[in-house]
C-alpha cells in the first residue's frame, strides 16, 4: 500500500479549522465598504504591535514592500550601501535596489545560516548606511553583536523577520530590536494571510510616520493631495487585515506546536548523520518557519523522501550571488564559502503546527533508512 503523503506544509488544515471565522471576517470587511486603511487595518496594527512589543506596526502590501519602505523611511537611498546576506530570498536584495541603494553581501555563519557579523564588519565602508540581517528559517540572527556594530559605526539596522514571527533574542521579539522590523504575511508564513500582505514594526516615531506616508503614495499625514515624500501604493487591504485578526490570537499556540514538533525531530533524528538546526542561546527562541537539516548527498536524500511521499524543499539552492539578475555584478562564489556549501547541503523537511508525532517519526525513520540502506 502506498504511504499517505506528508506535505512540507499544510495550509488547508489550518484554514479549514478557522474557515467559518475567516469567511465571516472577510465578508464583514468586504461589506463595510472600507477597502483600504480602515478599522480592520487599524485594529490589526494595534494588535500586532502589542504582540511584538513595539510602539508601531505599519501594514503594507508584502514582506518585500515592508523592507523597501523601512529602508527609505530610515533614510537609505542612492549612493548608500546596505550589508546583507546572499543566503535568502531575492526580495531581500531587490527591495534594497528599489530604494536606489546598493546591497553588499557578507557571508553566513555555517551553523545558524544567518549573516556572519565578523564578515559584516569587514565589509563596512564610508558608503555603508545600514545592516539588513535576515532571521533565516525562524532562527534569530546575532542581534546583540549586530546592534553593537551598528551603534559603533552609526548604522541603521532593518530586520528581515519574514520567517521569524515570535522568535526572540535575549527575551525581546525580533522586529523590536533594530530600527525597524519587516514581516511577511504570505500564506505559508507562520502568520499567513489569504494573499500577499506584510508590515513594518518600529519604536521610532519618525520612521513610523515616514512608513505610513511611503506606503500611501508619500501623502502627508492627515492631508489629502499633499505629499511630503515620493512613495507608492503599497497598502494592505482591509480583507487581509480582517483575516489576520482571526489568525493572530492563535499564533502563540501554533508557534509552540512548531517547537514541540522540532523537539520530536531532534529525538527522532538522534544518531542519524545529519546536522540539526542549532539551539538558540538561553533567553532566545526560534519560530521554526521550516525545520532545516544539513545532509551529505542531499539531493539523493530528497529524491528518497519523494519516493516515500514525504515533502521537502531546498531554501535556497541558488545563492543570490549566482542569480542571473545579478550576473552584471561579477560576484564570486569563492567569496562566500559558507553560503556556497550550505546551498549544497540544506534540506527543509515537513513542519507545520498540525503535524503529528507519528508523521514526524515517519519522516525520521525514512531519513534513517536512507543512510542505512545507502
Amino acid at each position: 500500500m502506498e504511504e499517505k503523503p506528508i506535505p512540507l506544509f499544510n495550509l488547508k488544515e489550518q484554514h479549514d479549522s478557522l474557515k467559518e471565522q475567516i469567511n465571516a471576517a472577510a465578508a464583514e470587511a468586504l461589506n463595510s465598504m472600507h477597502w483600504l486603511l480602515g478599522p480592520q487595518t487599524e485594529k490589526f496594527e494595534e494588535e500586532f504591535a502589542k504582540t511584538i512589543g513595539v510602539k508601531h506596526c505599519i501594514t503594507c502590501s508584502s514582506g518585500a514592500s515592508a523592507i523597501q519602505i523601512a529602508l527609505k523611511a530610515a533614510g537609505i537611498g542612492p549612493g548608500d550601501e546596505v550589508i546583507t546576506t546572499p543566503f535568502t530570498f531575492i526580495a531581500t536584495t531587490s527591495s534594497v535596489s528599489l530604494t536606489g541603494a546598493q546591497f553588499v553581501f557578507a557571508d553566513i555563519d555555517p551553523h545558524t545560516y544567518n549573516i556572519d557579523v565578523t564578515d559584516v564588519e569587514r565589509k563596512i565602508t564610508k558608503k555603508t548606511k545600514a545592516i539588513l540581517p535576515v532571521h533565516l528559517y525562524g532562527y534569530p540572527a546575532n542581534m546583540d553583536a549586530i546592534m553593537h556594530l551598528a551603534n559603533e559605526h552609526g548604522l541603521k539596522v532593518i530586520e528581515d523577520c519574514a520567517q521569524a514571527h515570535l522568535a526572540t533574542c535575549d527575551g525581546v521579539m525580533v522586529g523590536g530590536i533594530g530600527d525597524a522590523g519587516c514581516f511577511s504575511f504570505y500564506p505559508s508564513k507562520n502568520l499567513g494571510a489569504c494573499g500577499d500582505a506584510g508590515c513594518i514594526t518600529t519604536n521610532d516615531d519618525e520612521i513610523a510616520n515616514r512608513c505610513r506616508s511611503l506606503r500611501h503614495s508619500g501623502r502627508a499625514l492627515g492631508k489629502a493631495y499633499e505629499y511630503d515624500l515620493e512613495g507608492s501604493t503599497l497598502r494592505m487591504d482591509e480583507i487581509q487585515a480582517a483575516i489576520l485578526r482571526v489568525k493572530l490570537p492563535h499564533l502563540e499556540e501554533w508557534t509552540e506546536k512548531r517547537r514541540k514538533a522540532a523537539a520530536w525531530y531532534e529525538e527522532g533524528l538522534s544518531g542519524v548523520p545529519v546536522m540539526l538546526p542549532p539551539t538558540p542561546p538561553a533567553g532566545s527562541s526560534q519560530s521554526y518557519y521550516v525545520f532545516t537539516i544539513r545532509a551529505e548527498r542531499r539531493d539523493e536524500l530528497q529524491a528518497y523522501l519523494k519516493e516515500h511521499n514525504i515533502g521537502s524543499a531546498v531554501y535556497y539552492p541558488v545563492p543570490l550571488y549566482k542569480q542571473p539578475a545579478y550576473a552584471h555584478l561579477g560576484l564570486k562564489a569563492s567569496d562566500y564559502p559558507n553560503a556556497e556549501k550550505a546551498a549544497q547541503e540544506v534540506l527543509s523537511i515537513p513542519m507545520f503546527p498540525e503535524i503529528t508525532q507519528e508523521q514526524v517519526m515517519r519522516v525520521c525513520d525514512t531519513i534513517r533508512a536512507f543512510y542505512e540502506e545507502k
